[in-house]
């Protein structure tokens, strides 16, 4: 992979983090705590994908433990 596949990659990923915060944040509100949000900003593109997938039907807790 090139330089420059890389960041892309790296972008898009950070786009998607972005994406689940704010339908996340949207969904529970004060429930998506700070330190979740940064979790998420942080997290590996498998957990992200896996959030994003389940978007509409994740519940809070199920958040918690994907974010552990």
């Amino acid at each position: 992979m090139t330089i420059a596949e890389k960041l892309r990659n790296e972008g898009k990923l950070e786009g998607e983090r972005e994406f689940a915060i704010r339908m996340l944040s949207g969904r529970f509100g004060r429930q998506l705590t700070t330190e979740m949000k940064e979790k998420i900003k942080e997290a590996e593109e498998r957990r992200i994908n896996q959030i994003i997938d389940n978007i509409f039907e994740i519940t809070i807790e199920e958040l918690k433990e994907i974010l552990k």
